[in-house]
């Protein structure tokens, strides 16, 4: 028997995911969607073959749809549990978290055996919680995103944050602390609020009380004294916005998200697609990267945006944090950047690497650090950001600067906490 699953774009059915007896996944686009004069961009990665049938390897999802859903960990065991999939299940968690994914995509059950008469559908409204057969203990927790970090789709008023009803999206994102990692919500929150502060495109956060998360989502896991809330940018006054992150952009599977791709072919595909303003401002924010100590800033934590639902933009800076400041976690970038993962070699030259190899130009590309360096001291002196990072954190950053050749140069100028 073949499974067939409906993918919904901006409402419509555009293609379909089957699952063939012998378990191999493959993905198409409806003849309908293909002739649309003004078609929405699902992925760059269809854009050059639009035509042709996608697989996934192994019996696994192709690797957009693969990106769609959380990665192993707490927040994916605890949605598995919640709606009764079978671990390791990705076409069935798809499929079940498949109403409320990033971005404007839907995945719907549709009647394998009658494929031509639906394509073209409006994706069906919401059903109620008895109309399917999904077991489902909480209908709130039928969202994905992704990541391994624990995490919740929700809605949220200023004095109290809920899950969504089954047939609501969450507009809003909350992000717990950790007990191995301390302070991780209040880092964020500083490291967000230092790049509004230098300009940079930051989505509205709040860093709140734990007492005002609901009672029902409390159960679900234990959220500390504080939590971290961030407004969801594919959602906006009830729409859904459509993105996608770089590992779907680059048709890589979530775990290659450090590999196989490096900065410099970021910045390339930014400025092929968007253009030179769009390149010099990931410059902007891959500086802040460095200039935060920030580790994971990987594949899936740079995003595209399509607010006319066909021309990507850069979305948002999201996930944000001073990886640093917990020296048992990776000390490396994410991805390489012009050669190298080590800090401790990054300086100016590497940036016209990067700008060469890019096809950009790396005299205006090395300005664009510098002035980016002085906006950060400016902010950072200038803002609450100092003061919000935890102390511990602070010192860990400052120690940081000191050894980066990139950064050593302004050391002196930041004013770190005593």
């Amino acid at each position: 028997m073949t499974v067939t699953l409906g993918v919904g774009l901006h409402g419509k059915i555009i293609g379909y995911l089957s699952q063939t007896t012998k378990g191999q996944i493959a993905f198409r686009f409806t003849e309908s969607y293909l002739s649309m004069f003004d078609r929405p961009v699902l992925s760059q990665s269809f854009e050059d073959d639009l035509f042709r049938t996608y697989y996934g390897k192994d019996r696994l999802l192709p690797a957009f749809f693969a990106n769609l859903i959380p990665e192993h960990g707490a927040l994916r065991d605890l949605i598995e549990n919640n709606l009764g999939v079978s671990p390791g299940d990705d076409l069935a968690l798809l499929e079940a978290v498949g109403r409320d994914l990033p971005g404007a995509v839907e995945i719907v059950s549709v009647d394998g055996d009658d494929l031509p008469v639906q394509e073209d559908l409006e994706v069906p409204v919401y059903v109620t919680d008895h109309e399917d057969g999904l077991k489902s203990k909480e209908p709130g927790l039928r969202f994905s995103l992704a990541g391994v970090q624990m995490k919740f789709s929700v809605l949220r008023d200023p004095d109290r944050i809920t899950l969504p009803a089954s047939n609501q999206d969450g507009e809003w994102i909350v992000k717990l602390g950790s007990a191995r990692f301390p302070f991780t919500v209040e880092n964020e929150y500083a490291m967000m609020q230092w790049a509004m502060s230098a300009g940079f495109d930051v989505p509205e956060c709040h860093l709140q009380d734990a007492e005002t998360v609901s009672g029902s989502l409390r159960k679900h896991a234990d959220f500390g004294d504080r939590v971290f809330v961030i407004r969801r940018y594919d959602r906006q006054a009830g729409l859904r916005i459509h993105q996608e992150d770089f590992a779907q952009v680059t048709n890589l599977r979530p775990e290659l998200k450090y590999d196989h791709i490096k900065y410099e072919q970021c910045g390339g595909l930014i400025k092929q697609l968007l253009g030179d303003e769009a390149y010099y401002e990931f410059i902007r924010r891959l500086t802040f990267v460095i200039a935060s100590g920030n580790a994971d800033a990987h594949l899936k934590n740079w995003s595209f945006l399509y607010l006319d639902k066909q021309q990507p933009s850069l979305a948002p800076m999201y996930d944000q944090v001073c990886t640093i400041a917990w020296p048992e976690l990776s000390s490396e970038l994410a991805l390489k950047l012009a050669g190298t993962k080590n800090w401790f070699a990054l300086e100016l030259k590497r940036f016209e690497s990067l700008a060469e190899r890019a096809g950009a130009d790396p005299i205006k590309t090395t300005e664009t650090v510098q002035e980016t360096l002085a906006q950060l001291v400016d902010a950072w002196n200038n803002s609450q950001a100092s003061t919000l990072l935890p102390q511990p954190h602070s010192q860990h950053l400052q120690a940081f600067w000191g050894r980066v050749p990139l950064l050593r140069p302004y050391v002196l100028e930041m004013k770190w906490p005593t």
